[in-house]
């Protein structure tokens, strides 16, 4: 009896241990997965610029329009002054 038993138990152990692996490995995936979308919903819900400008056939841009040195980027403002702010540059010069 004890012979069939130790049969049994040897058949039923690879099955076992093969669903602990692949339950512990998807609960490692899952883990690995939740850490790498997090830093992308959080730049999702950030909040453009206040300064950011929509031209119609072009897209979204940052700064005055009508500055001669901006950069018609959304990413940087303008060739002089990328950083800074539009407001009292002194190389602000119109179209």
């Amino acid at each position: 009896m004890l012979d069939v038993l130790i049969i049994l138990m040897l058949g039923i152990m690879p099955p076992v241990l093969s669903l602990w692996m692949l339950h512990r490995s998807q609960s490692y995936q899952r883990l690995i997965n939740t850490a790498i979308a997090l830093p992308i919903s959080s730049r999702l819900k950030a909040l453009p610029p206040a300064d950011m400008v929509c031209i119609e056939g072009f897209g979204y841009v940052i700064g005055k329009v009508s500055c001669k040195y901006n950069a018609r980027s959304p990413y940087i403002r303008c060739a002089v002054n990328p950083d800074g702010p539009c407001q009292d540059c002194r190389y602000y010069e119109s179209l």
